[in-house]
């Protein structure tokens, strides 16, 4: 799913789905996806030709697709604690200068590797973000590195509130997609010049608030809201307006 997410996303950006699927190599616990292999169905429109990796020297495991494919984004999304080594970490740096590497499973307990470890092996050059929270890692100068989570807690309170309020008839793949964009949006506006790849948790409102605009704005687009009482001007005051705050009476011990 993740991987269909990023197909449609690039697609979206102007490449056909032939060169967007040519930039992703998707492994499962058999190793890199190929055509003439045993595979679910699912998985197939991911697989790549045989022919692709005819010539790097041995079967297409984690290590050699990293090294062969020149990747600079690794993904993990296994439940396999442990799968990242420092093997492939340091072959991720070789790519790039900043290679991407979040380590996505949760709970913490199945982590691919910890951020500490990440940094490490990558001479502190690395992009690290999280499916679980995890505390800042000292870096050799001293300063704290905030570890992002990248966890769909951000995107799924505004996708359904904003579904709600267009009153939608079906959510959309261009709902889903747009949601993911607020996000981005809002972290590259208020957090990226300071580092940070997610927002911290404590502004999940405010997150959810700029996805609950793109939504009902894309719903809107889609022909699938059915609401009259939006002035698509003045979305986000009338978001704002719903929003539920929590207010509890001050407790009293009789």
């Amino acid at each position: 799913g993740v991987a269909w997410a990023m197909r449609d996303g690039m697609i979206a950006e102007g490449l056909t789905r032939q060169e967007a699927t040519a930039r992703l190599y998707v492994l499962d616990s058999k190793g890199l996806l190929l055509e003439d292999r045993p595979m679910e169905d699912y998985k197939r429109t991911l697989a790549r030709a045989a022919s692709d990796v005819a010539d790097w020297g041995g079967p297409p495991d984690l290590l050699r697709t990293i090294e062969k494919s020149g990747a600079t984004i690794l993904l993990g999304l296994s439940g396999q604690p442990g799968t990242f080594t420092e093997a492939h970490v340091r072959a991720m740096a070789r790519n790039t200068a900043r290679p991407v590497i979040f380590p996505l499973s949760n709970p913490t307990s199945s982590c691919e590797a910890s951020p500490e470890d990440l940094l490490r092996w990558s001479d502190h050059r690395a992009i690290v973000a999280t499916g679980s929270p995890f505390a800042p890692v000292r870096s050799p100068s001293g300063a704290l590195v905030e570890i992002g989570q990248g966890n769909n807690a951000f995107v799924f309170p505004g996708l359904g509130f904003g579904a709600i309020l267009a009153n939608a008839t079906e959510v959309t793949d261009g709902m889903v997609m747009a949601a993911s964009r607020a996000l981005a949006d809002y972290t590259e506006r208020v957090h990226l010049k300071h580092g940070l790849v997610y927002p911290p948790v404590s502004e999940l409102r405010e997150v959810s608030i700029a996805v609950t605009v793109a939504v009902i704005a894309q719903a809107f687009r889609d022909g699938v809201a059915t609401s009259k009482r939006i002035d698509l001007a003045a979305i986000e005051p009338y978001v704002r307006s719903h929003f539920w705050r929590p207010r509890y009476l001050p407790f009293v011990a009789g």
